[in-house]
Formats: C-alpha cells, structure tokens, sequence
C-alpha cells in the first residue's frame, strides 16, 4: 500500500522533471523547425572606427612609435560552431577567432610581421590576439575591441608590436 509520503515523492519528482525540461527547452528558437540559437547571430555585422578605430605602437626597446587610423572591421560567422571570421581590410587583417561568450581569441595566427618604416626593417615576431563584444554605454549600439600584440628579440633588444581596433555597429 502507498504511503503519503510516496505521493509526495512522486509530486516532487515530476515538477522537477517538468522544470528540467523546460529549462534545456527555453533557449530553442519559436517558429519552425525549433533549431538552436546560434550566439554569433548577435555580433554579424560592419562596426566602425571612425578616424581612431585603429592604433598600432611599435615599440623598440623603450621608445614608443604610434599610429592611428580609420578602421571598418567586419564580422561573420565562421565555418564551425563557435568560430567567428574578422576583417579590417585596410589594415590587411584578417583572422579566424573563436567565440566563448562576449570574448573571442585569435585561433588561425601564431606569428606576424613587425615592420620598421625608416630603417626599411622587417622582423617577425610571435603573434597573439584577443577581443570582446560589449555594448557601449555613450550610444547604446554593439561594440568591438581587439587587442593584438606581435613581440620578438632581436639582438638582445625587445621589438614590440600592439594594435587596437575598436568600431560600433549601427
């Protein structure tokens, strides 16, 4: 014979199941087919830089040379899951990333050039990039900003590279 306390264990089992399901249910999308959310969705699109949407400092042991410029970065999704491709054509960059969250990191570059323009210098250097998508607070609008960083030694003097793109999508 069943108790109270059976019932009530079985109550309790079954809105825990019903809460579960609905749980692992809620980020399918309505309409047809229920297909998943695809998280890069939300971040496909032209930002803009403006005139300081990209900086680039060239640092040679201590002295610091910058530059600034116009930057267009354009994104789409990549061909697996979480990768996202990333473009600023007028700085000649272009990189596969993959996404976790708001955050992305450089996955297909390992190294990079570090070009020299007055002593007509190039060296190559070890290569790493990151970035975020946020929201920026002043306009409301979607936002980007990478950090990139090329670094080498080249007799005995540190030569450093670290670029910045920042644009907002409208």
């Amino acid at each position: 014979m069943a108790t109270r306390n059976t019932f009530r264990s079985l109550r309790t089992l079954f809105i825990a199941v019903t809460l579960l399901t609905f749980f692992t249910t809620a980020c399918k999308k309505s309409g047809s087919g229920g297909s998943d959310v695809d998280p890069r969705d939300q971040y496909v699109g032209t930002y803009e830089g403006g005139d300081k949407g990209y900086q680039s400092i060239i640092t040679i042991s201590t002295i610091p040379f910058t530059e600034y410029g116009a930057a267009t970065i354009v994104v789409t999704k990549g061909a697996n899951p979480k990768e996202i491709y990333i473009e600023a054509a007028r700085q000649s960059f272009k990189v596969t990333a993959e996404l976790n969250g708001t955050n992305f990191t450089v996955i297909d570059k390992s190294t990079n050039q570090i070009f020299i323009p007055f002593g007509n210098t190039t060296y190559t250097g070890s290569y790493k990039a990151t970035g975020v998508f946020d929201v920026d607070q002043a306009t409301g609008k979607k936002a980007i900003a990478i950090n990139a960083t090329t670094e080498t030694l080249e007799q005995g003097t540190a030569v450093r590279k670290a670029e910045t793109y920042t644009g907002l999508r409208n």
